[in-house]
């Protein structure tokens, strides 16, 4: 039997065994380690269980003693404890594989409790270890549920693993539920389990602030407060331009003052998210006062914090303003772009001053900077919405010969102008570009427009 298995032919030394009970004969215990042995190189776990339940039925009818002399009680115990250790090395092989075997693992480990056979703590922990690839969650719940359930201890390490491995499988949750296990029955988590959970929070709340999901990003920083879990300025920041993009002035601004209340000192990325809160709620005095206290504490502005205060200055009206903010951001070595330029030009057609938006239009190209779609849109309905229906027109026609694909709401507001000036040039411009589909989201401010 043993020859046939380091010649990789475990199945033939099975059939040994089998010849040896058909003609009669009793196997050695021997022999029954090695047919164990043959299951471990085929990695079939289920037929070494199997295997051993069977060998054990003999044992306790008395089949193995009538004519042998081994000492059958103690090679009983032996034989239990390799059978065991055969399933093991197997599962491990199994979570090492390339392919995805989880549901053997944990099919095995529930047969072997129906057989009595459980492993101990040490075997469930290296189990655990083996789990590295974010299908392994369901193994890694399972043996962390065994460990908590059976045994008076677990390993700090093996939580922080369970931690790792959850968030790499996305089940933030239950990464979390592992942190809170910690907290109320231990073991302490140290470091390591706090920079693991921080960086599962930071991915949802990376996720919120993408999405501008700004209920969900305050709940979890609520979340991380109540777990003894101190959000820095990267979390607030997150929650912040969450807020910002969905246009939450007021959760902006409560967030900030959180954010200050709670010893974080705010970022520039901080203040730019208020400040485009701001402006978007048309708060104009208070983004300026937030923007000289910026200033004030010592806070180096960006290009998107300039930018947005171009926007407030020209949302208000303030063409003076609008000059010095550009004029010190220059001064400051960062150059204007488009996006700057774009939102210059939002701001003042928004209010209604056409002249200012096109005098900007026109200092734009000057700097050669090209306009792109977003410009030429704010600039035709500006002009359209001042009473310039034939300049609109133009712009409309310079877009499309520059290749730029405008919004179907450029061309209607070309034609309805026109129509309402008593001209129809609908047949001039091609045909209305196809409706394209919007996702929800707050409104715009012009420093989003690129």
């Amino acid at each position: 039997m043993a020859i046939y298995i380091e010649q990789g032919q475990s199945t033939k030394a099975l059939d040994v065994l089998e010849d040896i009970e058909k003609k009669g004969l009793i196997p050695s215990s021997v022999s029954y380690s090695t047919a164990l042995l043959a299951y471990q190189r085929m990695q079939d776990g289920n037929g070494a269980l199997q295997f051993f339940i069977e060998f054990r039925e003999k044992y306790h009818r008395g089949d193995l003693s009538k004519e042998s002399v081994e000492d059958w009680e103690h090679e009983f115990i032996q034989l239990e404890n390799f059978t065991k250790r055969v399933c093991y090395q197997v599962m491990r092989r199994w979570l090492v594989k390339d392919d995805n075997l989880s549901t053997n693992v944990l099919t095995l480990l529930a047969q072997m409790d129906i057989a009595g056979l459980p492993l101990g703590r040490a075997e469930h922990e290296r189990l655990l270890w083996a789990c590295t690839r974010e299908e392994h969650y369901t193994v890694v719940k399972e043996l962390y549920n065994r460990i908590r359930e059976r045994h008076t201890e677990i390993g700090i390490s093996v939580c922080n693993h369970v931690i790792w491995l959850m968030g790499k499988a996305k089940k933030w949750w239950a990464a979390l539920e592992i942190y809170e296990d910690m907290l109320d029955r231990g073991p302490k988590p140290n470091n390591m389990s706090y920079e693991l959970i921080v960086s599962h929070f930071n991915v949802l709340l990376t996720a919120a602030r993408k999405r501008g999901i700004w209920r969900w990003g305050i709940r979890l920083l609520d979340k991380m407060e109540e777990k003894g879990l101190k959000p820095r300025s990267k979390e607030w920041n997150a929650v912040l331009v969450a807020c910002s993009k969905a246009a939450e002035t007021s959760a902006a601004v409560k967030i900030f003052k959180r954010m200050v209340e709670q010893g974080q000192k705010p970022t520039v990325l901080s203040y730019g998210a208020l400040l485009s809160a701001l402006e978007k709620g048309k708060l104009y005095d208070e983004a300026r006062q937030v923007w000289e206290h910026m200033l004030k504490v010592g806070v180096k502005p960006n290009l998107y914090a300039y930018t947005i205060m171009a926007s407030v200055f020209s949302g208000h009206g303030k063409l003076n303003m609008v000059d010095t903010i550009i004029h010190e951001m220059v001064s400051s070595g960062i150059e204007p772009t488009v996006v700057t330029y774009n939102a210059i030009i939002s701001g003042f057609a928004r209010n209604g001053s056409t002249h200012a938006a096109y005098e900007w239009f026109q200092r734009m190209k000057d700097q050669n900077i090209s306009p792109n779609n977003v410009t030429y849109e704010m600039m035709i309905e500006g002009l359209a919405n001042g009473g310039k229906p034939r300049l609109a027109y133009d712009l409309y026609l310079t877009a499309q010969n520059q290749g730029l694909d405008l919004s179907p709401k450029s061309y209607d507001i070309v034609v309805q102008s026109s129509l309402a000036s008593g001209v129809a040039i609908e047949g001039f411009l091609g045909a209305r570009p196809p409706d394209k589909k919007e996702e929800p989201q707050g409104r715009k401010s012009s420093t989003q427009l690129s």
